[in-house]
């Protein structure tokens, strides 16, 4: 089987959208479909965490009071371990509307492997998270490592839709992601809030977004505590965050997706390798 192999379709929003806009463009009477957001805001947040931590569990309750929902990239090989997310977990938050995306199986960095290891990383993840029932489609580099090779040869070729980076957006020239990506494997961000990143800086990602044309913004977190690792930021600026997040989604001025909702495409049955 090919990467290629053993897709099954699945409507993205982006595809909703421009189906709705074809119709009202005929003249023709469009129901739109039940979002969160009637409109399509011009700016699209989506809210990642990164390698499975078990610190991050605790903000499914504060996501769902505001019916917010998040993409977690995790590494198969190391659910249930010490510091990390349970099967159970992960279960609980695909129950709540959820996507689970996939990262390595070790959180190795893919640009220094071999490509049949590099395969075996990603491939194989997918199949692990498959095996407990998720449908990955999407992917996060581990350190944000890859080259042209990897994104075609290695996350395509695995049967993602997207493969997401670190950084390229900035507050002077890039301000976001576009909708669609230019490259799906190989998307943007803004740099990862750590230890020291205000609640007001995160935000800034936002709203300089909204005052530049909009686009996507991927906000992506590693761990939420106080001071347990680098790569993190307080329990109190992720509370923050969100409320304030949901407030934008509430006036109309941002909407809140997946990767998955704001990529789209269809679902690649996971093989290996």
């Amino acid at each position: 089987m090919t990467g290629m192999a053993a897709r099954a379709s699945r409507p993205s929003l982006r595809r909703l959208r421009t189906a709705g806009a074809a119709l009202l463009a005929l003249g023709a009477t469009y129901s739109a479909p039940a979002l969160a957001h009637a409109a399509t805001p011009l700016t699209v947040v989506t809210i990642q965490f990164d390698d499975g931590n078990g610190d991050t569990i605790a903000w499914i309750t504060t996501l769902n009071n505001h019916g917010l929902h998040a993409t977690w990239y995790v590494n198969s090989g190391s659910i249930g371990t010490t510091g990390h997310l349970s099967w159970t977990d992960l279960h609980n938050l695909a129950t709540a509307g959820n996507e689970i995306g996939s990262h390595t199986i070790n959180h190795v960095d893919i640009k220094k492997l071999k490509l049949a290891d590099a395969r075996f990383q990603v491939c194989q993840d997918r199949v692990n998270l498959a095996n407990q029932g998720f449908m990955p489609e999407s992917f996060a580099y581990p350190f944000g490592s890859f080259s042209s090779t990897d994104e075609t040869q290695v996350v395509q070729y695995c049967g993602d839709n997207s493969g997401r980076g670190v950084s390229g957006v900035n507050d002077k020239t890039v301000f976001a992601e576009s909708i669609p990506p230019a490259n799906a494997f190989a998307t943007r961000t803004p740099a990862d809030p750590k230890q020291g990143t205000t609640v007001a800086t995160i935000e800034g990602y936002v709203t300089a977004a909204e005052q530049n044309g909009g686009g996507w913004v991927q906000l992506t977190f590693h761990h939420i505590c106080s001071g347990c690792d680098a790569y993190s930021i307080t329990q109190a600026n992720m509370q923050a965050l969100l409320d304030w997040l949901a407030g934008q989604v509430s006036t109309g001025s941002v909407a809140v997706e997946t990767t998955q909702q704001v990529i789209g495409g269809t679902y690649v049955t996971p093989f290996c390798c």
